[in-house]
């Protein structure tokens, strides 16, 4: 059983978990928060790996674009998604 069906079923347990499962749980906590932002959003949200293969670059020259302010990424979670208004800007600066 998954700690958050036993967290459902039991709401005033006491457990004792291991560190694996703890973090299973945070993970998937944090990816349905995600989510949830993302469906809130009137804008798009691009993952690293669309933008990758939109510009047929790799995840260090998106990192380096993210330092230099290229491109600009939000954090949700622990992963980064970038907004459609940033992938417009960049695409104008190539064809520009």
């Amino acid at each position: 059983m998954e700690l958050s069906e036993l967290i459902k079923e039991n709401p005033g347990i006491n457990l004792t978990v291991n560190v694996g499962d703890l973090m299973a749980f945070a993970q998937n906590i944090a990816n349905s928060t995600a989510k949830t932002i993302i469906e809130k959003k009137d804008e798009r949200l691009y993952t690293r790996q669309e933008i990758m293969k939109k510009f047929d670059v790799c995840s260090t020259t998106i990192w380096r674009w993210d330092k230099l302010g290229i491109i600009t990424s939000k954090k949700i979670g622990n992963r980064r998604y970038y907004p459609e208004s940033e992938i417009k800007a960049l695409v104008s600066k190539e064809r520009g």
